[in-house]
């Protein structure tokens, strides 16, 4: 567990609630040290203060999300003060799981770095099923039923992949999602340009099918990159809206 943390009385509670729950923790004080020591120690899980003495949170999340390790697949929770939305969503832009706010009660956040340690995990166990299909292990081939868009589209995501992303699904047209360092620059749906948004509803819950992911520039069309992971909160808040509303 590595803490990012300026206020020596916050990253010692926070040391005491994590390792009398098993966990191993180490502290940093500000971003430059915080980044190296996540290169060096590859944590399960990072909770990083938002203001730092010298960089703030924000340029960490960028680094260990850029990062071409497992690092890059690590769990991140921000520690602010202020229920501000719009710190919130700078902080999900940049890779962010979840905030953190005090005052801290023991219980929660045990549940909550439990809660993030077992989702990384599972993760992990999902992607790995995707077996490799070339020799340096970048191209990517498998079953849907086994691992879901929504998964396999974080994933590309968290470790910043570029390339082609191809799911067939039984029966029906192919959908294909264009990716630049992890940021979705455009979609087709049956082999014509679409809203990336619609090709992502009408992808999200297929559960029969094949997928294949080949990296490599991108022949984009479509211009403005966009979060695969706002995308994703955006399909999903619209087809909960539908279905209420239906």
């Amino acid at each position: 567990m590595l803490i990012i943390e300026k206020d020596e009385w916050i990253s010692t509670l926070l040391v005491k609630f994590l390792s009398g729950a098993g966990y191993e923790c180490h502290v940093a004080t500000d971003a430059r040290d915080g980044f190296r020591n996540a290169t060096e120690q590859l944590p399960d899980c990072i909770i990083c203060d938002v203001m730092l003495p010298d960089i703030d949170g924000f340029w960490v999340a960028r680094r260990v999300r850029g990062e071409r390790t497992r690092l890059a697949t690590t769990p991140f929770a921000f520690l602010a003060e202020v229920e501000d939305p719009e710190l919130r969503l700078q902080g999900l832009s940049v890779g962010a799981d979840v905030f953190m706010s005090p005052p801290f009660r023991h219980e929660e956040v045990v549940a909550q770095v439990n809660a993030l340690v077992g989702m990384a995990e599972r993760l992990r166990e999902k992607y790995d099923s995707a077996h490799p299909v070339s020799k340096g292990g970048s191209a990517l081939r498998g079953d849907i039923g086994q691992i879901s868009v929504p998964t396999l589209l974080t994933m590309l995501e968290m470790e910043r992949r570029t390339g082609e992303l191809k799911v067939t699904p039984k029966g029906a047209a192919a959908a294909v999602f264009e990716i630049v360092e992890g940021e979705l620059a455009g979609a087709k749906l049956a082999g014509l340009d679409q809203e990336p948004l619609e090709v992502m509803k009408s992808t999200i819950h297929w559960r029969s099918g094949e997928f294949s992911f080949q990296p490599g520039r991108v022949a984009a069309t479509q211009g403005v990159r966009r979060s695969l992971s706002g995308l994703l909160l955006e399909a999903l808040r619209i087809m909960d809206e539908e279905s209420r509303s239906g």
